[in-house]
């Protein structure tokens, strides 16, 4: 057989062609996981709910999309998915803890279709987990954030009758959301995941104009919950940071952090009478300890099994409902729980609300084991995870399907478990920096047959 000198233009042509499809691909999946996202921040529900001033017929098909997203997702990089999916079993118990639930609930179809859309969650964030860096991850979630806070704000300045609320709040801030509390919280997030994403690659400075943006997002708000979102979070992220220079600063930040932590304490226990005027809120959580008070009483009668997943609060229209017991106590209609841990007692008795603590004590664990080599990614994992535990505590915002708190919940403790236990699959997620270098020998000939 004849040989022919290697022609390098003739090859770089081969390999640019072959990286063609593999581009488009690449292309094709963020644009799914950037839809999977906004899907999940419910902008697809609430902006034509806004618009037509009630509820839409016919938006269940959102989470349908959803669903099936997540589920294709999986297919990109189904091994490294299964594996994550396994390695995540406190979530995969919590989801077949929602689906038992159906064989006594009152609303069986509701449980199941929930209970489905929180799996299809899990499946999808542990795919974006098994597909993309922390670095990838961070820019998509700022992306789609930041987009929508921009909206947001300029709704509320331009176009008040669609960007603030009018009801009892009238005035606040919502943006496209149907909540001030909404996007109080979004704001906060995006605070925190522009920071860790110019910490994870310089580059993108010129994102940090969001954090401003977030800001004057939260104090449109009038959101206390949201400023304290925002402190907490940025606090645990500043003292991960130091924590993640050196042992000597480490000690140090953890030295000051017991001690803030402590006075913290001290004066939410000694002082709450101040600290609530300082806050501008009243000793009972404007209101919600009324609803505490009686989903406890109607948790407790059903303490074993709860009422079944996604059963309560769909179901504000039959006369025996538990919701009805909740009304009626509480004399106005609550939407939820305003706790997401007295939430899951109500719908999922007490194995629901042991698996959530075991959820949410696995992430924890693993951000935190991850912390000290995990880099910014690590550092986003635990100020989230730091924010979203705070208000969990006066908001129903975990163990929901198709929402966005619980999506990154499991997207943070996803990624983190998945570096921890599965560290030799990380090195195929990182893109070729530079391009395809021929061996020694293929630069003098390479063989070629002829006709």
């Amino acid at each position: 057989m004849p040989y022919q000198r290697y022609n390098p233009k003739q090859t770089g042509l081969v390999h640019a062609a072959a990286a063609v499809p593999s581009e488009l691909i690449r292309v094709a999946v963020d644009c799914a996981i950037i839809l999977f996202i906004l899907i999940h921040l419910q902008v697809f529900v609430s902006i034509p709910v806004k618009l037509n001033g009630g509820p839409v017929p016919g938006l269940g098909i959102v989470w349908l999309v959803g669903s099936a997203l997540g589920l294709t997702l999986a297919f990109a990089n189904f091994w490294l998915t299964a594996k994550t999916v396994v390695a995540m079993f406190p979530y995969v118990a919590l989801c077949v803890w929602a689906f038992v639930s159906s064989s006594w609930s009152d609303n069986p179809a509701d449980t199941l279709r929930g209970a489905t859309f929180m799996t299809c969650s899990l499946i999808g964030a542990c795919a974006i987990a098994a597909l993309r860096t922390w670095e990838e991850i961070l820019a998509r979630l700022t992306l789609s954030l930041g987009g929508l806070m921009f909206i947001s704000v300029f709704l509320a300045i331009f176009v008040p009758s669609l960007g603030q609320m009018d009801d009892i709040l009238e005035g606040a801030w919502s943006g496209v959301w149907g909540e001030k509390q909404a996007m109080g919280m979004y704001a906060a997030l995006l605070i925190l995941a522009t920071f860790c994403l110019v910490l994870a690659n310089p580059r993108y400075w010129t994102s940090l104009a969001l954090v401003p943006l977030g800001m004057i997002a939260i104090v449109g708000t009038t959101g206390k919950t949201a400023i304290l979102m925002s402190l907490a979070g940025v606090c645990v992220l500043g003292v991960g940071w130091l924590i993640q220079r050196g042992p000597r600063i480490a000690m140090a930040a953890l030295w000051g952090s017991i001690v803030s932590g402590s006075a913290v304490v001290y004066g939410l226990t000694q002082g709450k009478e101040e600290v609530f005027r300082l806050l501008g809120r009243t000793p009972d959580f404007t209101g919600r300890t009324e609803v505490w008070r009686e989903v406890d009483y109607v948790a407790n009668k059903k303490p074993m099994t709860g009422y079944g997943f996604h059963s309560v609060w769909d179901d504000q229209t039959s006369v025996a409902a538990p919701y009805q017991w909740i009304a009626e106590g509480t004399g106005f209609f609550p939407q939820n729980a305003h706790s997401s841990w007295l939430d899951v007692m109500l719908q999922l008795g007490v194995p629901g609300l042991f698996l959530l603590i075991t959820c949410m004590g696995f992430g924890w664990l693993a951000a935190i084991i991850r912390l000290r080599t995990g880099g910014p990614g690590a550092l986003f994992a635990l100020s989230s995870l730091a924010t979203l535990t705070l208000i969990s505590f006066t908001e129903s915002i975990l163990v929901s399907s198709m929402d966005m708190p619980w999506l990154l919940v499991m997207l943070v403790t996803a990624k983190s478990v998945q570096e921890l236990l599965l560290p030799s699959s990380m090195h195929m997620l990182s893109r070729p920096t530079t391009r395809h270098q021929p061996r020694p020998a293929e630069t003098i000939f390479y063989r070629q047959e002829t006709r």
